[in-house]
């Protein structure tokens, strides 16, 4: 949520970053751990496929143990430094998108098909999302633990994500000021990962938070605190010191590299399948991201697959791992029937509300663009080390709303009655798998579940003080799927979100439509002449309405794809098991966000980096790494 919403404004950012350099540049040094194709080792005890959160936060923790070596293979490069990245109010980060990923045409969306973003670079999502450090709550993780994952539960997660985290308090008077508060009982102070919050904010936010509070929405102590329904300030993943985005490069490569000489990253080379003696992951086959020819490097213990949940899926696939009428369709050699791998795709689809605003307040988000003194000032007062409006990703505002269903609608029982009288196999494909269906079941049973609850938010509210107003819905019920097209391991999958394909999912996207309504016509926003805009507008009054619109205008992503290779009992069309081990083989696991069996009602950033922890523990005490034994 947050992340990636509009990115027709960053033609006007790119502009700004021409002729403006706020953070000195810097070229990757050579370490003996940057390795290309020629110097990389044969053999190494563990492989990672995929460099982003999950990858290097494994790849670090396991390194700790010096008789180790660890390979990291990642499709895309380090990123050079720049401003775009590090910024946050010079936000681009299209320089590390995945090229050409679009969707398959999308049955609910009106037949659009539809970019869709990932990362392709040393840090993965880290490196280009919006900086929201979000977690989920206590229904979410204990959720995962009922539906058969033993070990997952919101007490089993909190250590990791206070060991993963360095929080840095905002000053008394800015927390006084805007509104902030949190509980430091549970935000950690020692973990790698800096997180705090922007030192400025735009004034028509206090404008949207008395709104709110008119509304019926409260303020969150802490969303981090297992509970998020309510409004609160953004989490941001900001390195309170330097005032720059924290990611997984800095925080679990660059911070260690002069110390590890057993932890090896290749970047800009795409892993394409992996290798097996008989069933036993050995090692895998590797290529240049631009093309070349295919080598193969050998692990003694593990491969650990952490290319995320679109890229994953493909790798498993074209390793002989999948649904079976896939693999033969292709001719590939089955190695384990996983009807699993590749299904129950999700996303947080979002939607924008243009609005036209007669009597807004100056300074806004918009003007960073639109005022080049005013732009100006505040590049100044950020260089000066001062509070600014540059500390805030560039075209969001600092406040946003998590609504329960119940905040939302008061016909939140018959919208919940209403999905458990539908049949779930009519919101899967007609040919779907047995096992993948009744997994499914039981995750919309729990969804559902999640709907009548007060604790567990299912939508998001955000202006960002100009002329948008943001959606996302954070719980879907529709599923879809990433399946290969093709053997070429560079070829891009085929892609369906089949998002708006449940009814219900229209059902509370109309609900958060009309309480984001409703928060405009408030009086403390009513001063500042909002009018809603084409193609929505006072005219459109019906549910039907609304949907005909929604439909031209959702986007299906908001770059928190999931779920794609779930941690669920194999007979619930699961492909791994609670230690994340993809089922029926040995020596292989899945640590990216494609083990997550359903998302949060959170971001991914902080419930990734608290699993990599996890997971690095595990592992180590399965093999009596770095004293866990």
């Amino acid at each position: 949520m947050l992340w990636l919403h509009d990115f027709s404004l960053f033609g006007g950012l790119l502009l700004l970053l021409v002729s403006t350099t706020l953070v000195e540049s810097t070229l990757v040094p050579r370490h003996a751990t940057i390795v290309d194709r020629d110097t990389v080792q044969s053999n190494y005890t563990f492989i990672i496929a995929g460099g982003g959160v999950a990858g290097l936060t494994i790849a670090d923790r396991l390194t700790e143990d010096p008789s180790v070596s660890v390979l990291v293979i990642e499709a895309g490069p380090f990123d050079a430094g720049i401003d775009g990245i590090l910024v946050p109010g010079a936000y681009a980060p299209y320089y590390y998108f995945w090229p050409n990923l679009v969707t398959v045409p999308q049955a609910g969306l009106n037949n659009r098909s539809i970019s869709t973003i990932c990362a392709q670079v040393v840090g993965g999502g880290s490196t280009i999302n919006a900086m929201v450090f979000l977690r989920g709550v206590v229904e979410d993780y204990n959720g995962w633990g009922l539906l058969g994952n033993s070990g997952w539960s919101w007490n089993n997660m909190l250590p990791y994500f206070m060991k993963s985290e360095n929080f840095t308090k905002p000053s008394a008077s800015l927390a006084k000021t805007a509104n902030i508060s949190w509980d430091d009982t549970v935000r950690g102070h020692s973990g790698p990962v800096q997180y705090s919050y922007p030192n400025y904010f735009y004034p028509a936010s206090a404008n949207w938070w008395n709104a709110a509070k008119s509304v019926g929405l409260q303020p969150v102590k802490d969303p981090n605190a297992g509970s998020n329904p309510g409004i609160f300030w953004i989490p941001s993943v900001l390195n309170a010191t330097t005032m720059t985005r924290s990611y997984a490069r800095r925080n679990h490569y660059d911070r260690v590299i002069a110390s590890r000489p057993n932890y090896h990253v290749l970047a800009s080379n795409s892993v394409s399948k992996v290798l097996f003696g008989g069933t036993q992951a050995i090692g895998v086959n590797y290529l240049p991201t631009a093309g070349g020819n295919i080598s193969s490097v050998y692990a003694s213990k593990e491969v650990i697959l952490a290319a995320g949940a679109l890229h994953t899926p493909q790798i498993l696939q074209l390793s002989g791992i999948g649904p079976k009428k896939l693999l033969n369709k292709f001719g590939i050699p089955l190695v384990v029937d996983l009807p699993g791998v590749g299904q129950n795709l999700q996303d947080q689809s979002t939607l924008t509300i243009p609005y036209n605003f007669s009597a807004n307040l100056f300074p806004n988000s918009g003007s960073m663009l639109s005022n080049a003194t005013y732009n100006a000032e505040q590049l100044a007062l950020y260089q000066a080390h001062q509070p600014s409006a540059y500390t805030i990703v560039s075209t969001l505002s600092t406040n946003i709303g998590q609504l329960a269903l119940q905040d939302a609608t008061s016909a939140y029982k018959q919208i919940a009655a209403q999905a458990r009288a539908r049949n779930p196999a009519d919101s899967l494909p007609a040919d779907v798998d047995p096992t993948v269906l009744k997994g499914y079941v039981a995750q919309r049973n729990l969804t559902i579940q999640q709907f009548e609850s007060a604790n567990v938010a299912v939508g998001t509210l955000h202006w960002d003080t100009a002329d948008s107003a943001l959606i996302y819905h954070l719980h879907p019920l529709s599923r879809g799927s990433v399946n290969i097209n093709s053997t070429d391991p560079l070829a891009n999958p085929l892609i369906d979100y089949r998002t708006l394909t449940d009814p219900t999912d229209a059902q509370l996207y109309t609900a958060l439509f009309r309480k984001q309504r409703q928060l405009f016509l408030a009086p403390s926003m009513q001063v500042l002449g909002p009018v809603e805009a084409a193609p929505f507008g006072a005219q459109l009054t019906t549910d039907d309405q609304l949907v005909a619109v929604m439909r031209n205008q959702i986007d299906p992503s908001n770059a928190h794809q999931c779920c794609t290779a779930a941690m669920l009992p194999r007979e619930l069309g699961g492909v791994v098991c609670s230690d994340q081990k993809v089922y029926g083989v040995k020596g292989l696991r899945v640590a990216d966000i494609s083990f997550w069996p359903m998302e949060t009602s959170g971001a991914p950033t902080a419930t990734m980096y608290a699993a990599g922890e996890r997971l690095a523990d595990v592992i180590k005490k399965e093999y009596c790494l770095a004293g866990a034994c």
